[in-house]
């Protein structure tokens, strides 16, 4: 793709004389009494450990060997003039000690840019551009990222967005999930990978109820047309939380730290432990027993109703335990007939209006669907919103005839609440449950 034309090329040819190749060939810079030079980290993919490319980090170190915190110029250190120019020479020596090493076929090359150059790029003339024409390096291999948190105006980050595509590059939005992330504004930006923030991770290993919203997360990003990036993983069991919840890519130290020198492309790192650690959790990860239970005891619901109850009838055993929240049926198309009939414990709805009742269409359930695909035995969500109450739920599944009509008969359950209770049926027949 032609990169745009760059009328002033004099802030490339500025920022050029500030960094020279040294006796190995390896580029360094120098910039108000430090040396700069670059590292790279590895990216790889879960899906076979296979390293795709690499994003480059700077080192500075003072004239007497001491090194220097790259925060504290990229975070107020310098004035704005001062972090344009440092900003963009660390980009160049990236791409110069990256093209020194790499083929062709070599992956990504992840830059970031500072916020403040994205919002000031017009005050300060162009730079990429003429640094990706000067050194024939193809844009398609350039991943520009910017930190959301860090662009407050909207139209400011979807121009820059928009100027980074047009050159040909890619672009990630870095950090996400911290600060004022903005669900909208991303839908928006039409991004090619968005990086997850650090603290997402530590949140969902802390907290169950973080753990089951970061699959959400990744799903509506991969529904935005991104690619999802885990920033940070460090240990084995982050690793492993990255790929369970469906992240295409990872970057961090237990992949590999930052190094002078290219992994090479082909390279895979080790991640045979990782995906079979990952299927083991995912066949052998038991139901919590309190679950089991209510799975068996929605079972003998059902033949109560295929013997001839109604819905309501047939569920009364369940209906004074505090976690569920309703019980009702679809018939084969997916359409509830009847109201709900409500757990007798559980809380008045917050959002009556938006309590599904007869007529409700959950044919595009994922419970639904298997349910179907596999008569008679009970199906279980994973937590979702039950828009009606508020409040996280899993909902159970079976096929159960109402009348002689085929269908499936479901409740919803508390995710969260006191769910040591338990139906308990007539005689509380330990084969047969409620």
């Amino acid at each position: 793709m032609p990169l745009p034309t760059c009328v002033n090329s004099s802030p490339y040819e500025g920022i050029s004389k500030q960094a020279k190749p040294d006796e190995a060939g390896i580029w360094q810079g120098q910039f108000r009494g430090l040396r700069l030079s670059s590292v790279f980290q590895p990216v790889v993919t879960l899906s076979t450990g296979r390293v795709v490319g690499h994003e480059g980090l700077v080192r500075l170190d003072y004239a007497d060997g001491r090194g220097a915190t790259p925060f504290r110029f990229f975070s107020g250190g310098l004035d704005e003039v001062g972090l344009v120019d440092l900003d963009r020479l660390c980009r160049l020596l990236h791409l110069r000690n990256f093209q020194r090493q790499a083929g062709e076929d070599a992956g990504w090359l992840f830059l970031n840019v500072s916020p403040l150059v994205v919002a000031s790029r017009r005050r300060h003339g162009e730079f990429l551009a003429p640094l990706l024409e000067a050194t024939g390096f193809d844009p398609a291999r350039v991943v520009v990222e910017i930190a959301e948190s860090g662009v407050q105006d909207g139209d400011t980050l979807a121009d820059a967005v928009a100027h980074y595509r047009r050159m040909g590059c890619l672009v990630a939005i870095d950090d996400y999930g911290v600060g004022l992330s903005s669900v909208t504004r991303l839908w928006s930006l039409g991004v090619d990978i968005v990086k997850l923030d650090r603290e997402l991770l530590r949140a969902a290993l802390a907290s169950p109820d973080e753990r089951r919203l970061l699959p959400s997360l990744v799903e509506f990003l991969h529904d935005c047309g991104t690619l999802v990036l885990m920033e940070g993983v460090e240990t084995f069991t982050e690793a492993l939380l990255a790929l369970e919840v469906g992240c295409d890519l990872a970057q961090g130290f237990h992949f590999a730290r930052p190094a002078a020198n290219l992994l090479e492309i082909a390279a895979a790192t080790p991640i045979d432990a990782l995906r079979a650690a990952a299927s083991s959790s995912a066949a052998a990860a038991p139901l919590p027993g309190w679950l089991d239970e209510w799975r068996a005891n929605l079972a003998a619901a059902a033949r109560r109703l295929a013997a001839g109850d109604d819905v309501r009838t047939s569920t009364a055993p369940l209906l004074g335990h505090r976690p569920l929240l309703r019980c009702y049926w679809l018939d084969r198309d997916g359409i509830q007939r009847g109201d709900s009939v409500m757990g007798t414990q559980a809380s008045a709805p917050r959002f009556p209006l938006l309590l599904d009742q007869h007529g409700a269409d959950a044919s595009e359930s994922g419970y639904f669907a298997r349910a179907v695909a596999r008569p008679d035995a009970v199906q279980i969500s994973r937590a979702h919103l039950q828009r009606g109450f508020g409040v996280a739920c899993l909902t159970l599944a079976v096929t159960a005839p109402l009348a002689g009509v085929p269908g499936v008969l479901c409740c919803d359950l508390a995710w969260g609440s006191d769910q040591g209770t338990r139906p308990s049926g007539e005689g509380d027949d330990p084969g047969q449950g409620c």
